[in-house]
This record gives structure tokens, C-alpha cells and sequence, in this order.
């Protein structure tokens, strides 16, 4: 028994039950297929590793090749990253109070060298271009 319709324009499936509703909706299933409960489960379920559901060729789904990042993809990866990693360094640093004991001149010489490295760090995350990405190396944190 089919109770499914697989749409390839949307790569999703859709109960037979609720079509006239969809339909009520402004949906249209020129390019549906229906389908039974197995197909349902087998592909509306957790994908293969590095796959993804794909509309094939034949109006049914199939599993496919997760493609590889985009470039703008890779750049928003690393601008994440690169702001991870200053959320980071801020942190810790303001977790040791040393912007405060700087400003009053109350660090203490072990300290200021740690604060000095921080800084170090933070001018290096600041000075990464992302747009290089996935080809940037990125600075060791002083920890």
C-alpha cells in the first residue's frame, strides 16, 4: 500500500492522507511519486556515512555524496573559528583579571609576561585572512 508521495523538486515525502490539504496550500504533485512505507523509512531516516538524500534521475530518492564545502562555506567555518577562539582568549583572560590589574599597574611580573602572551595571541587570531580558507595555520594558544 502507498502512503507516501516523494516530491523531487523538494526532495521530501509527503503523506497520500493529508495531499488534499497540500494541495489546498498552493502544493503541486506533477513530480511526485508514490511510494510505500519501506522507501519511506529507508531514506526519511539517518543517512549513510558521508551521505546525504539525493533526488535521482528516476523521480525516487537515492543516498549521494555529501559534496565538499564551498569556498564561502570554509570562509564562514573560519571566521567561526577565529571567533571562538577570541571569545576564548578574552575569556580567560578576563577570568585571571589581567586588563584591570594592567590598568592599575598591580600585575605582577609572572603575570604580565602570561598577559603579554595573550595579547601576542589575540594580534595573531586578529591578523588571520579567512578567506584562505581551509589553507590557514592557525596560532597556538599560550596555554
Amino acid at each position: 500500500m502507498k502512503k507516501y508521495f516523494y516530491d523531487v523538486l523538494t526532495n521530501a515525502f509527503y503523506p497520500i492522507a493529508l495531499k488534499d490539504i497540500y494541495e489546498l496550500n498552493g502544493m503541486n504533485f506533477d513530480n511526485a511519486q508514490e511510494v510505500d512505507e519501506k522507501l519511506f523509512i529507508e531514506y526519511s531516516g539517518e543517512p549513510p556515512k558521508g551521505k546525504i538524500r539525493i533526488a535521482s534521475e528516476d523521480g525516487f530518492p537515492a543516498w549521494g555524496d555529501i559534496p565538499p564545502p564551498t569556498h564561502d562555506e570554509l570562509i564562514a567555518a573560519a571566521e567561526a573559528q577565529k571567533r571562538l577562539q577570541i571569545d576564548h582568549a578574552n575569556k580567560h583572560m578576563n577570568s585571571k583579571q589581567w586588563p584591570g590589574k594592567a590598568a592599575m599597574g598591580h600585575l605582577k611580573d609572572d603575570e604580565k609576561a602570561q598577559y603579554n602572551a595573550w595579547l601576542d595571541y589575540l594580534d595573531a587570531l586578529e591578523a588571520i585572512d579567512t578567506s584562505t580558507a581551509p589553507d590557514i595555520t592557525w596560532p597556538n594558544s599560550p596555554i
